[in-house]
């Protein structure tokens, strides 16, 4: 058989195994998309109401954006590094297993990571319905209590209220923060390299959001320092907070802008891109230590930098005033625990991959394309 007629049953056999290889986060998706509904029955919100608007986000992020510069880093490293392999190189960029798993792992994101974001996002967008945002006064005096019998955000204003430095921390938190987390979720789900904790990362990613973003978050639910005095009733204790956020209203990308626009969601109680209030535990550090746990593992040295980010997200969520400090420092926990978990029962889980250990499975695969051949 030519290396033309071998291409595509290569190409085929491939993609079949990196599509089947995903099972467990279709399940995961499928399972959280279905507690979605059942949580939707008698109340007034639709399940997939915002799903046009996260396809249209979703397929230019991760079918033009991120293919793009994942293609323009590739180029750039050959060109770089390989001196006399570039030829082969380029070609490896176009080999079946690589092009296999970049169409599987996108495949799931616009599919079951679509359909798992915006059920979130209207489960998320029901939370205060009934009980409303209870416990904002307690997580406040905890941070207090564990800050000195001060709240927080009064220590990083004692040196960084500055306009200039929240536009700074206020672009990374609403743009920078996006880019490195969901591109990190892309290249993992796209890249052959990353074979060995794809399925880790991923499953670690999505039981994030289950388990802090709405188990705990529904559980203890607070609407964080910018809210408190509309949920509270005390005006006073994070006015200063609210007044220094306001200064920076007309920019774009603005911490005030955004939390007004949820506020106002709220109000109406109808569902938009990013909608649902709740502050305990912060979303923004889970997903920084998700990132952060991997790349350790990956490199020591690309982990130190991960976790200096994750603090400087936990620092920023309270300067902000998304959230109580105890917001980051939970999620770290929790999430961490979720990690080390999955680490140790995720062996026994790829033996029940098809009958075939994850090991095996290459092998296999292998045989097959030789007897086609």
């Amino acid at each position: 058989m030519t290396t033309r007629l071998r291409f595509p049953a290569a190409f085929r056999a491939e993609l079949a195994r990196s599509v089947r290889s995903d099972w467990p986060l279709y399940a995961l998706s499928a399972g959280f998309f279905l507690f979605g509904l059942i949580h939707a029955v008698g109340r007034d919100y639709s399940i997939i109401g915002m799903i046009d608007q996260y396809a249209v986000k979703w397929t230019v992020n991760f079918m033009i954006i991120g293919p793009f510069f994942a293609f323009v880093v590739g180029v750039v490293h050959i060109a770089w590094r390989m001196k006399g392999r570039k030829r082969l190189s380029y070609r490896t960029m176009v080999a079946p297993r690589r092009l296999a798993r970049l169409f599987a792992g996108t495949l799931f994101l616009l599919t079951g990571g679509l359909v798992f974001t915006s059920a979130f996002s209207a489960i998320k967008t029901s939370f205060p319905q009934g009980q409303g945002f209870v416990y904002d006064h307690l997580h406040a005096d905890i941070d207090n209590a564990m800050h000195f019998g001060v709240d927080p955000f009064h220590h990083l204003y004692a040196f960084g209220q500055h306009d200039w430095l929240l536009r700074i921390v206020e672009l990374n938190y609403g743009i920078l923060w996006f880019i490195i987390c969901y591109f990190s979720l892309y290249v993992v789900m796209t890249s052959p390299r990353m074979e060995k904790i794809r399925l880790r990362f991923a499953l670690t990613w999505l039981g994030s959001w289950v388990v802090v973003g709405t188990a705990m978050a529904s559980t203890w639910l607070s609407a964080g320092p910018v809210y408190y005095g509309r949920v509270t009733g005390d005006t006073a204790r994070f006015a200063e907070q609210a007044a220094f956020l306001s200064s920076t209203s007309s920019e774009s990308a603005s911490a005030h802008m955004f939390q007004e626009y949820l506020w106002t969601l709220y109000q109406s109680g109808t569902i938009g891109l990013g909608s649902g209030i709740s502050a305990f535990p912060s979303m923004h550090v889970a997903l920084a230590t998700v990132v952060a746990l991997y790349a350790w593992e990956w490199s020591r040295k690309l982990g130190f930098v991960a976790w200096v980010y994750v603090a400087f997200i936990v620092c920023s969520s309270v300067y902000l005033g998304w959230h109580y400090a105890i917001d980051g420092y939970a999620s770290i926990v929790v999430v961490s625990g979720l990690y080390w978990a999955l680490r140790v029962l995720m062996p026994n889980l790829g033996r029940l991959r098809w009958g075939l250990s994850a090991r095996a499975l290459p092998e296999a695969l292998t045989a097959q394309i030789e007897k086609r051949a």
